[in-house]
Order: structure tokens, then sequence, then C-alpha cells
């Protein structure tokens, strides 16, 4: 087998292979592969990476239509049949060919090359005929009154918004305008508002013509990606099809849409110099400062945790490594010790640990934890249990039954048999008194999340928990951790990231409103590490109420995946 064929052969072994290995699909955004012949695989790249419009440069010589943008630049082999049409035709015979588009644009004269186009086409007639394969001819064209002069299987890039009430509406297949003459844009930061409001004025045009729309010589950013597709720019023009693909895919689910929610802003009216006497822990699990960013980013500006005054830094990794988990994390704040990854409330030696449930129970204060995450769970248990690995739930629940808290409210129901002997199981509803040790169940395993319909059970909760402990005369110290935001992290998911955070600082809202009323509750924010990679900074806010001093925790370090925005 001589080379050449050799090497056809294994790139049409390789296009049908991935034809079978990839799901195809338009998506809700459209990719161009602009000056597709200067990819390393032309066609094949760009098909793959599920491009819907490829652009084929042409020039016309010696009867061969070659692939290049001039004739300087013809590299025999190279030409629409090769590159183009064989792979086209071996999709259809293996079935997997799907819509795609070609934009013929022609370099060389319009007349003679659009005759020779006509005769390759023919050569192929299951692509002309079929309604896969559009053939859109850009570039050197012919004049629009001329534009039916060309078969069915031939249409056209209009190049002009001016003369579209002379224009042969079905021989246009798309509009395209050169985004030089709109803006000098570089593809970051905003558009002039001038500038934008021309561009927003052509694509109505276009699309008024009941027309696709594309610009070319765009910039090739992920900014200029996303602004196009915002704007209804029908065709993202791009050199990189496979990352503008990947990154338009993703970029629905990585804007939020949910309703602004209200903030507080703390009165601060109480003595500074007097003592606290209720502490309220407030722990935000995978929150850090870029997750604080987005949330109150998507909430116009406004969180009632950035609303406080006072903020401090600190690093919180765990004993044994750079990069914290929960149990550490908590166990830290809970116990004031540093410990190894997976223990809890217990030090790097295995070491039995004093928690802050203890002390305040020791000091006659009432003592419960609220948490979207089942009351097993690492953070919520290193405040009660002292075990080496936080999966060992046996042996979390066995610390909870001997333990001092006097309530709490959260997820794990599955686990009730082995609580019942000890603590009093009911309802939000009916939760208005302390007599003895307290369980209310709101979630089998965890809480649902906020897109599971949780809803406002978090904020309701703690406003709840506040009215029956301040019925007593005691002192109380009371945990509350929004626990799914660590959930969104993991899962790459923007939009859970930004519920769960809005859903915590809404029972900061409740927590700060309380603050202001007692004047005499010490609030503290924070967070036990952070969760995904939003932005490469790892920082948390903290709060003194009741003086003017300031405290705050900040998780180590990020643990997880990376989330795209």
């Amino acid at each position: 087998m001589k080379i050449n064929s050799l090497k056809k052969y294994l790139l049409t072994l390789w296009i049908l292979v991935c034809a079978y290995q990839f799901t195809y699909g338009q998506g809700t955004y459209k990719v161009h592969s602009h000056n597709d012949y200067h990819q390393d695989f032309p066609f094949i790249k760009a098909y793959i990476n599920n491009a819907s419009s490829i652009e084929v440069d042409l020039f016309l010589k010696n009867n061969t239509l070659y692939v290049t943008h001039n004739e300087s630049e013809i590299i025999e082999g190279r030409t629409l049949s090769s590159l183009y049409l064989e792979p086209l035709l071996e999709l259809e015979k293996a079935g997997k060919l799907r819509e795609i588009q070609l934009l013929l644009d022609i370099k060389s004269s319009s007349e003679t090359t659009l005759n020779a186009i006509q005769d390759v086409l023919k050569k192929s007639p299951c692509l002309i005929q079929g309604n896969k394969v559009s053939f859109v001819i850009s570039g050197n064209r012919p004049k629009p009154r001329d534009y039916n002069n060309y078969p069915e299987y031939i249409s056209f890039d209009h190049q002009n918004l001016d003369d579209l009430d002379s224009v042969p509406p079905d021989k246009v297949a798309m509009i395209s305008l050169s985004f030089q003459k709109f803006s000098v844009r570089n593809g970051y930061g905003r558009m002039v508002e001038e500038e934008l409001k021309r561009i927003k004025e052509a694509i109505a045009i276009a699309h008024a013509f009941d027309k696709p729309f594309r610009f070319w010589a765009t910039p090739d950013t992920k900014t200029a990606w996303a602004r196009m597709a915002k704007l209804g720019v029908d065709f993202i023009n791009t050199d990189q099809p496979a990352l503008v693909y990947d990154y338009l895919e993703s970029l629905d689910e990585n804007i939020y849409k949910g309703e602004v929610k209200t903030t507080y802003n703390p009165e601060y009216n109480f003595d500074p110099n007097s003592k606290p006497t209720n502490i309220i822990l407030m722990i935000g699990d995978g929150n850090g400062l870029a997750q604080i960013s987005a949330a109150m980013i998507a909430n116009k500006g406004r969180l009632s945790m950035t609303n406080i005054r006072d903020i401090g830094l600190i690093k919180t990794s765990s004993f044994d490594d750079l990069i914290t988990d929960s149990a550490a994390g908590a166990t830290a704040m809970a116990t004031g010790q540093k410990t190894n990854n997976r223990a809890i409330g217990l030090g790097p030696n295995g070491e039995e640990l004093k928690n802050l449930v203890d002390v305040a129970s020791d000091m006659g204060y009432k003592t419960g934890i609220i948490t979207t995450d089942a009351i097993y769970g690492a953070t919520p248990s290193s405040f009660y249990a002292h075990v080496k690995d936080r999966d060992n739930t046996e042996g979390i629940l066995n610390g909870l039954i001997a333990s001092e808290l006097d309530f709490f409210i959260a997820g794990g129901e599955r686990y009730v048999a082995e609580l019942d002997t000890v603590f009093n199981r009911t309802t939000l509803t009916a939760f208005n008194d302390l007599h003895r040790k307290t369980a209310v169940f709101l979630g089998d395993n965890k809480m649902p999340t906020m897109e599971k319909g949780r809803q406002d059970m978090l904020p309701k909760s703690v406003k709840k928990s506040m009215e029956v402990l301040s019925k007593g005369n005691e002192p109380f110290f009371m945990v509350l951790e929004g626990a799914q935001i660590d959930n969104g992290g993991h899962s790459n998911n923007t939009a859970t990231i930004i519920d769960e955070m809005l859903d915590f600082d809404a029972a900061v809202t409740e927590v700060l409103k309380f603050a202001d009323k007692t004047k005499n509750t010490l609030v503290l924010i924070t967070a036990d590490h952070e969760t995904s990679r939003l932005w490469n900074r790892w920082w948390k806010f903290g709060k003194w109420r009741g003086s003017r001093r300031f405290f705050d925790h900040r998780s180590h370090s990020y643990h997880g995946t990376f989330i795209r925005v």
C-alpha cells in the first residue's frame, strides 16, 4: 500500500472510530471552525468536537480545488475532495453522518471556481441530495441577483445588511460580517456601550431577515465566546473548536438564574464593653471567599455576611496535610487543636480532646447543632464524638448518645433506632421547649438540597431554635452548618454552590437580627475549608458580635474538583 493511501486509510479509520465513540449533537450554541485547514487534522478535529460549521478556503488551479488561502500556499494532495468530501462520504456510508455546514470560502475567481465546485459535488450525489450537509459559498461570491442561477444544494453566506430587500432569502444560508467593523475589542473586559449597541442592531437585522448570524475576525477568548453566545450570534467563530464547544456547553449551567434575596445590615447597637452571653458558631462547609463572592455577585452585590464590619484571616491546614478535610477542620474549631485528616475529636496521637459542647455544658450552657448534613456528618460530629475515622458512623452515634448535647436539627433519620433511647424525637413545628434531649430530623440521610426542594428549612430551623433557647435563663452555645455548599463544589455545580450559599446567608440574616435584638450574642461566621477552585483565593469570613474585636477562621486550602465560570 502506498504511503498516501495508508495515511488516508488511517484517517478514515480514525473518523469512523470517533463517530462510534462520540455522541454528536449541535448543542445549545453552534461553533464555526474558522480557517479549518490550519488545524492539525482538517475536518476531523472540528467534526469530532461537534463543530456545526467548518470553513474551507478554496483556490482553483489546473481544474483542481485546493484547500488553501492563496495560490502561493498550495500543497499537492490537500484538496476539497481528499480533506473534506471523502471523510463525509465515509461517515455517510457508515450511517454516522450528522448535520454539518461546509462554508466554502472561494479565494480564486468566483464563477469558474463555483462551476468547479458543482462538478466535484455532482460526483457525490448522496451528499448533495441528502439533508445532512449544507454547502454554503463565501469569499468571492457572485452578485446577489445571480444567487438563483445556482442549484438548490448551493446557498450563500451573505455579507451585507443594506441590500436584504433585494436578496433572494431562500438562497441565503447565513449572514456574516467582520467584527472589526464594529469594535476593536481584544476579547477581554466589557464592550464599549456604543459598539455594543451597533452589534446588537446588526444581529437584530439578520434575525429579522430570519437568517443565522456570524462575525468573523473576532477575538478568540472565553470572554468573547460567552459574550457572542449571549448576544445571540448563531455561529461562534473560532480557531479552537474543541475548547469552544466544551466551554459553551457548560456556559448556561454555570450562570446563576435564581431570584435575588433580601439581606440584613447589622445595627451594631450594643455596648462594646459588654460580655456576650450566647455564642452562635456558623460554618459554611466548603465555603471560601470565591464561593462568597460568587453568591454576592449573583445576589446583585449584597449578602448579609458581607454587610458585617470586621473580618479576619487565618490558616488552618490539618496536622498531617496542607489540605484539610471536614473532620480535621471542624475538630480544630471544636477543640482548639489541629489533628489528622479523617479524625473526629481526637488529637494527632489518638488522644481524646474535649470539645466546645462539653465545655459549654460544663459551664451551664444549653447546646445545640443545626446542619443540612446528617447529624453523623464529619463537621457536626466533631463537636460531640471521638473516633479515628469519620466513616465510623456507629462510633459517632455512640458519641452522640453519650454527649451532653441538648438538641439537634439535621438529617440522618435512617439511624433513629440507635438514638431513640436517649433523644426525644419531635418535629420542627412541635419544637417549642427543651425539656430533655431533643432530635428533629429533616432528612433520611442529608437534608435535601435547595435544588431538590429543601426550601427555607435552614433559616426556619435557626429562627425557631433561637426562640426556644432564649425562653430560659441559661445561656446557649449553638453550631449551625450550611453543609451542602461543599456538595456544589464536589459536583462542579456553580448553581448549587450559590443556592446553598444564599440559603446559608439567609440563616446568617436570622442570626444577626437575633444578635441585634438581644445585644448579648457572639456570632462567629466561618468555614472548615474551601471545596473546588472557583478562584485561587482561599479565605473565609469571621465575625465577633458583642465586642469590637474581630475573630475569624479560614480553612487551609481547597479540595475537590474544578468549576468553570
